[in-house]
């Protein structure tokens, strides 16, 4: 027959058990995955869920010349307490991106 365990040791076991399951991507090894033109859904899949998000667009009036008439970008901001990525989508793909270590 089992014997009862202990509820901090049950607890322990559960947190345990959780935190395997939970893993950074904010890594550099991660980080060297994104290349250019990459999607955000392709981003995503590498890093994760962003910390940030921010969007805009700008409507150039003269764009419709050149079959531009708005230029829209999004920026993704994923933060750990380790490091720091940044990425500029520009017509959702990726543009720009850097990695940034906080120490």
């Amino acid at each position: 027959m089992f014997t009862r365990l202990p509820k901090y040791l049950l607890f322990g076991i559960v947190i345990f058990l959780i935190s395997c399951g939970i893993t950074n991507k904010i890594t550099y090894s991660n980080f060297l995955k994104v290349e250019e033109g990459m999607t955000r859904e392709e981003v995503i899949a590498v890093l994760g869920e962003p910390t940030k998000v921010t969007s805009g667009n700008v409507d150039i009036g003269i764009g419709s010349l050149l079959g531009l008439d708005k230029l829209s970008g999004t920026t993704m901001l994923w933060t750990t307490g380790d490091a720091k990525v940044n990425i500029l989508f520009f017509k959702d793909k990726v543009k720009s991106y850097n990695y940034t270590n906080q120490f």
